[in-house]
């Protein structure tokens, strides 16, 4: 079985709509689904809640596909989140 993994990013209010979060997350993405890195994945995983539209953005820009609506899981995911995926074919 491939490896996988999880990424996850949080902005600063005064950093937000600067294209931060999805510069950092593409470098990380590249990284870690690369050949370069120490132990390079398969599969990446990003999880956010339904109701942050921005990161919904962030992960499309950076080639993260929709792939499921999560129940909340209280109470660390209170509230129902979205599954978006990204692997080393960049799906």
């Amino acid at each position: 079985m491939a490896a996988s993994g999880e990424v996850g990013y949080w902005t600063a209010a005064e950093a937000r709509g600067r294209g931060v979060a999805p510069r950092a997350l593409e470098v990380v993405s590249r990284w870690a689904l690369g050949p370069q890195s120490v132990m390079p994945v398969a599969r990446l995983d990003l999880l956010h809640a339904v109701d942050n539209p921005a990161s919904c953005r962030v992960a499309e820009k950076c080639r993260y596909v929709f792939r499921a609506l999560l129940p909340p899981q209280p109470p660390a995911f209170p509230a129902e989140g979205h599954l978006h995926v990204r692997t080393d074919g960049g799906d």
